[in-house]
């Protein structure tokens, strides 16, 4: 994702750009204080050099390595920017829907991880009615093909919901997700070069549990409600890691959620991730490019070589008399099958997965949760999902 080191810019200038970041070495509930300003260098790979296969095994490295942030961007993706317009005003109108009309596309069975979802979570003990979810899979109708013991034990894979109100979502929505899941391909082939320069006996493992051999890709369309000065949540979203192996991300579209008008960013909201060092950052996505976050099954597969990195998404208060200013986005979890086997490289010890920086302490760390390899994806998937609630609602 990002350098924090700022030397040697004029060498990688092709391979990097300059962002303003905004770091505090504090906790997020401390995030309204004045912010130390600094100069940090972002990872962008030129889409064309992907498709190329041109050596980027060193600023992946830089980018997910355990001195990076675990986020980097690809520009240069044709026509993202047309199926970015077409889908994410979609995630407002969905949203903005009657409650009884959204309930219809709730699914209970998935855990309201498929369709519809507002208020089913808990956060400090509350619904979470900060934000509102659409999960759909992208590639795949129905991943499981109706397979019962599938469903039985992991009802996630259970087939998608799509909202006849919105029919332009499906389309837009599965466009988006196929676009992300080609770009993330020959990343992660990188990504196991990287891993096998450090990993000998490591082949092809990450490409492989990834693409080959799984259809459990889960796309999140988020829409994050306007707020005021009044209401509680001061966070969109709070501090995780992602359980993929890789997750995409489309820039963010901020709205005035009363009239629909595209609006600028707002300063101090958004997505942070936790430095290397503790930091907190926060990350202005570049409106022309994909991001792409190293998630954690990618951290196990690789034993230790790649790490995920806590993020979050601190929301916008609007004053008094302001129009409530919404963000939509979409994220694209690109992840093994539900019964995908992880496990570090031949050889490799277990605790190495856990070595290269200190972990979080703003989130349950992986090692709490991962007791054992080999471990099943889903089986991780659904311990860290009981382990994170409890975390949120002591």
């Amino acid at each position: 994702r990002l350098s924090s080191q700022s030397t040697g810019w004029g060498h990688f200038r092709q391979q990097f750009f300059p962002l303003l970041l905004e770091i505090k070495n504090s906790m997020p509930g401390e995030l309204e204080a004045k912010r130390q300003k600094t100069e940090t260098v972002v990872v962008v790979l030129e889409h064309s050099d992907l498709v190329a296969g041109k050596d980027l095994t060193a600023e992946i490295g830089k980018a997910y390595g355990p001195g990076g942030l675990g986020i980097l961007y690809v520009r240069g993706v044709p026509g993202m920017a047309e199926a970015r317009m077409a889908l994410l005003p979609l995630s407002r109108k969905l949203a903005l829907l009657p409650d009884e009309v959204l309930n219809k596309y709730e699914c209970e069975k998935a855990f309201y991880c498929v369709g519809w979802s507002r208020g089913k979570e808990k956060f400090r003990g509350k619904p979470d009615v900060a934000k509102g979810s659409f999960y759909a899979n992208p590639l795949y109708d129905d991943p499981s093909g109706g397979d019962p013991e599938v469903l039985e034990k992991y009802p996630v894979a259970r087939p998608n919901i799509w909202p006849e109100e919105v029919p332009e979502l499906q389309e837009a929505l599965q466009r988006m997700g196929h676009m992300v899941y080609d770009v993330a391909k020959p990343i992660v082939k990188q990504i196991d070069k990287l891993v096998a320069e450090a990993r000998p006996g490591h082949a092809t493992t990450l490409y492989d549990r990834t693409f080959v051999e799984s259809k459990f890709t889960v796309s999140r369309l988020l829409h994050y409600y306007g707020m005021t000065e009044r209401d509680e949540f001061g966070e969109w979203c709070g501090w995780h890691n992602d359980n993929s192996t890789i997750t995409g991300l489309v820039p963010a579209l901020w709205l005035e959620e009363g009239t629909g008008k595209q609006t600028t960013p707002r300063v101090g909201a958004g997505l942070f991730v936790e430095g290397r060092s503790g930091e907190t950052i926060h990350v202005v996505s570049p409106p022309d490019c994909l991001g792409f976050q190293i998630g954690e099954a990618a951290q196990i597969l690789s034993g230790g070589v790649v790490h995920a990195t806590p993020h979050m998404v601190k929301g916008y208060m609007s004053k008094e008399g302001e129009p409530k200013i919404s963000r939509e986005t979409y994220a694209c979890f690109i992840q093994p099958q539900w019964d995908g086997e992880l496990r570090p490289p031949p050889g490799i010890a277990f605790e190495s997965i856990f070595e290269g920086r200190e972990e979080s302490k703003l989130i349950p760390p992986l090692s709490s949760r991962l007791k054992e390899v080999p471990v099943k994806f889903g089986d991780i998937l659904q311990e860290s999902a009981a382990v994170y609630y409890q975390h949120n609602n002591p």
